[in-house]
Order: structure tokens, then C-alpha cells, then sequence
């Protein structure tokens, strides 16, 4: 045998000079044809691959179909020749991704489905995705969402395939994956995997906001909440719907009620990242100032203190107007002799502040009433440039 096929490569290396393009690439794929021996053709595939000639497809495919259904099959179903079915298989497979061989597609997919050894199986899948045969990225998801599950006992052999979905899916850009992807990006594999799948949710949708947005409000865990919005900050998605995710965000983070101290923080973490969004972003966002009122209520001094701040660079009416409700509530105290506290007048200077950077004339009211119900000089110095900061805008 060993004699065979050292006849065999002289013979290949004689017959390779004089050979170009599709020339070649026929001369050697009939050759391929005529042999018979599996180690055989595989040398002789390793001529034809490099030249990367898109006119073999129909060559390639009946090679795969002969490997996957037809007489090579039996190498594969053979302990002592699998190895050797493998190799020659995940090559042409990789050839036809390659060269986007459409019409292979559903031998690939077979492979894909069946293979024992994970490289195989992530060859067949990066080669669809090479190809785009959308036709098979819901399948690939739910590949790839069970993966996700870490069910497996070889972690190895399962990030290799994650991989290859992975990969896969980004070159589909077909929406069914993004779910998945999402999940593999903070996934329990290595970084090969969780940046790939970072990387890949960023472009597989024309509207990731709003597939993030679906995720936030079907998960129950709050560190995924999280994740999703981190994502959409990181889009290429305009200001607007970025900053519909924090809202989105925030308002899930007002949903739930916690006793437990470890998820109550889950909670507020959750909600003071939606507010620093929503500050970042900058945009005035219907729904946003309520939530804001309402986070002020249920968080913490720190919590409240950002979500006031949130509200005076939303700049608008409805978020002026809580900010003047509030001030005014504390006015009424102050007038009644009810001392403010410490915490209390530091949300009373918060909201000073914020008045004055809203530019909003509906705090203009409260502001100059503060004047007549006995704050102290600083306290007033402080509301007076906010008005001049208010009447110069």
C-alpha cells in the first residue's frame, strides 16, 4: 500500500506543472474519481482544494454526497477507517464553505447533525455559515442554545462545536440566533467562544434594541438584565434606541420587591446602571421620568441622588415638572418649621442642581419661593444660580 501511494504522489507531482486553473482542477478531479482507495483520494484532494476553483462545485458535492450517502459511507461506519473518512470529509467540507457551494448545503447540514468528533461537526457548521444557508439557523440556535445549557460532560469537544455555531450564525446574520448568541456572549465557555459570540450579536441583527429589550423582560435573572443592556450600549444602534434598553431596564428594576440582601443589590445594581445610561445617553425618553420618580422612592440616597440627576438632563417638561413637585414639597416642609435632615437636604441641593441644568422654566416657581421659608444663605445662593442658569437658557 505504502508503495502505492508513494507511485501515486510522484505521479501527482509530474502531472501538477503543466496544469492551471480549471484545467487543472478537472484534470485532478477526475483522477480523484478513478481511485478507489480513501487514502488515495485524499492525496489527490489536496491538489485540488488550493485552487479554490468555484467551477468544481458540482464535483465537490458529488464527492460529499459519495462520502456522506453513497459508497465511501461505509469508511465511516468502519472504527479503522473513520479517521480516514473524517479527514477527507471535514476537507471538502471546508473547500465548499470556501466557495460557497449553496448546492452541498444539505449534506453539510447532515454532517453537521451527525458527526461524532467535534471539529467535524464545527467544519460543517462554519461552512453554512460561509454559505449562507439561512435555511438552517433556527437549527443551528437551538445547536448552539444547548450548548449554552453546559449539559455536556466534555467541555472540550462542546466548546469546539459552540465555536462553530457561533461562527456560523454571525455569517447568517439571520435574527433566529441572537438569542443564542446573547447567551453564549456570557456564556460559561472560554474567552475563544464568549468574545466570538460578543462580537457576533453586535451585527446579526438589523434591530438588536429590540431583541434586547425581549430578552431583559423574559429573563428572571437580574445579572442577565444587566448583560442585555450592557450589549445595547455597545450596538452601532442610534442614541434613541439605546436609550429605550435603559428605560426598559430601569423599569425592570422597579418590578420585582427583593428580602434577600444578595438580589436586592442585584436589583439596585440594575437600576443604577439604567440611570447612568440614561444620563450618558442624553435623550429624552417617553416613559423615562416617571420611572425616575420612582426609582428616587424605592433606591437608596445614591440611587436617588442619580436618578435626580437624570431627570434635570432630560430636560423635559414631565421631568422638570417632578423635579419642581419635589422641591416644592420639601418648601412646604421648610415653611412649616419641619427641619430637613441631612440626607434631605442633600436631595434638596440634588435637585437645585438638576433644575438648573434642565434649563426648564417650570422650576422657576419653586426655586424663587425658596427665598421667603427660611433656608439658609447657601441653600438660597444655590437656588438663585440656578434661576440665572434657567433665564439665561
Amino acid at each position: 500500500m505504502k508503495r502505492r501511494i508513494l507511485t501515486l504522489l510522484v505521479f501527482i507531482g509530474i502531472l501538477a506543472a503543466p496544469l492551471v486553473g480549471s484545467e487543472a482542477g478537472e484534470s485532478w478531479s477526475r483522477l480523484y474519481r478513478r481511485l478507489t482507495d480513501i487514502k488515495q483520494k485524499y492525496a489527490v484532494m489536496q491538489n485540488i482544494v488550493p485552487l479554490d476553483d468555484r467551477s468544481l462545485e458540482p464535483f465537490f458535492t458529488t464527492s460529499l454526497n459519495d462520502l456522506v450517502y453513497g459508497d465511501l459511507s461505509q469508511y465511516r461506519t468502519n472504527r479503522s477507517t473513520y479517521d480516514d473518512w473524517e479527514i477527507l470529509t471535514r476537507t471538502i467540507i471546508k473547500e465548499i464553505g470556501d466557495i460557497k457551494g449553496q448546492s452541498a448545503a444539505s449534506a453539510v447540514w447532515d454532517v453537521a447533525k451527525s458527526a461524532e468528533r467535534p471539529l467535524l461537526k464545527a467544519e460543517a457548521l462554519i461552512a453554512l455559515g460561509k454559505m449562507r444557508a439561512v435555511e438552517y439557523a433556527p437549527e443551528i440556535a437551538t445547536m448552539l442554545r444547548n450548548l449554552n445549557f453546559n449539559t455536556r460532560s466534555d467541555d472540550e469537544a462542546a466548546e469546539i462545536e459552540a465555536y462553530g455555531a457561533v461562527v456560523a450564525l454571525e455569517a447568517m446574520k439571520d435574527d433566529a440566533g441572537f438569542e443564542s448568541l446573547f447567551y453564549a456572549s456570557i456564556g460559561w465557555y472560554s474567552d475563544r467562544v464568549t468574545d466570538a459570540a460578543s462580537d457576533a450579536v453586535l451585527t446579526v441583527s438589523e434591530d438588536p434594541t429590540v431583541r434586547l429589550i425581549a430578552i431583559m423582560e423574559d429573563t428572571t435573572d437580574y445579572g442577565d438584565k444587566r448583560k442585555a443592556l450592557e450589549t445595547a450600549l455597545r450596538t452601532d444602534a442610534p442614541d434613541r434606541d439605546q436609550a429605550a434598553v435603559a428605560v426598559a431596564a430601569l423599569s425592570e428594576g422597579l418590578k420585582y420587591a427583593e428580602t434577600d440582601l444578595s438580589r436586592r443589590r442585584q436589583l439596585a445594581n440594575l437600576r443604577m446602571d439604567a440611570i447612568s445610561a440614561i444620563i450618558a445617553l442624553g435623550v429624552s425618553t417617553e416613559g423615562a421620568p416617571a420611572l425616575l420618580d420612582q426609582a428616587i422612592d424605592e433606591g437608596e440616597l445614591d440611587e436617588g441622588l442619580i436618578a435626580l440627576q437624570a431627570l434635570g438632563a432630560d430636560g423635559g417638561d414631565e421631568a422638570a415638572s417632578v423635579l419642581a413637585r419635589r422641591l416644592a414639597s420639601f418648601n412646604e416642609r421648610q415653611a412649616s418649621g419641619l427641619a430637613l435632615n441631612r440626607d434631605e437636604l442633600t436631595v434638596v441641593r440634588q435637585i437645585i442642581f438638576a433644575l438648573g441644568e434642565s434649563g426648564n422654566e417650570l422650576g422657576l416657581p419653586p426655586l424663587t419661593e425658596m427665598s421667603f421659608v427660611g433656608y439658609t444663605p447657601a441653600l438660597i445662593r444655590q437656588a438663585e444660580e440656578a434661576i440665572a442658569e434657567i433665564q439665561g437658557n
